[in-house]
């Protein structure tokens, strides 16, 4: 179901946060944003990219941030819909990453499931992905 406005507004704020960290390479801005459960998870893109874990989250983000020089997170487009505590999320993203000299615009899509943990919404998964190329569109 649609998330009602105090929901969306909540969780968007929690990806803003999200974007926001990533960029400032803010590690602790952004493991705050995750549940401190074993079992929370965070995929990349890359086929390798699978953390499980605070521990792991942190590896992820500090690896990634070791390929470049600057990287950031633009939303173009964001869903939310939720059901009792949890909410999740589909959105279209565009990276921005700059390392070696070389500018790059990338797109990608973004889920996620949040969980409402007291007055704060949390990541318990989490998954940026790029789109294949290869396929042809279908509208």
């Amino acid at each position: 179901m649609k998330a009602d406005a105090k929901t969306e507004s909540e969780v968007m704020d929690a990806l803003r946060t999200f974007v926001r960290a990533y960029r400032d390479r803010d590690l602790k801005a952004m493991l705050e944003l995750f549940a401190p459960d074993p079992d929370v998870v965070f995929y990349g893109n890359g086929e390798d990219e699978k953390s499980i874990g605070l521990s792991g989250i942190k590896e992820q983000a500090e690896h990634d941030w070791s390929q470049s020089a600057a990287v950031s997170l633009e939303i173009r487009w964001v869903s939310v819909s939720m059901a009792g505590p949890v909410a999740w999320l589909a959105a279209d993203l565009e990276i921005l990453a700059e390392g070696g000299g070389v500018e790059m615009s990338l797109p990608a899509r973004l889920t996620a499931v949040l969980e409402r943990r007291g007055e704060k919404w949390v990541f318990m998964q989490l998954h940026v992905s790029l789109p294949t190329r290869e396929e042809s569109e279908n509208k």
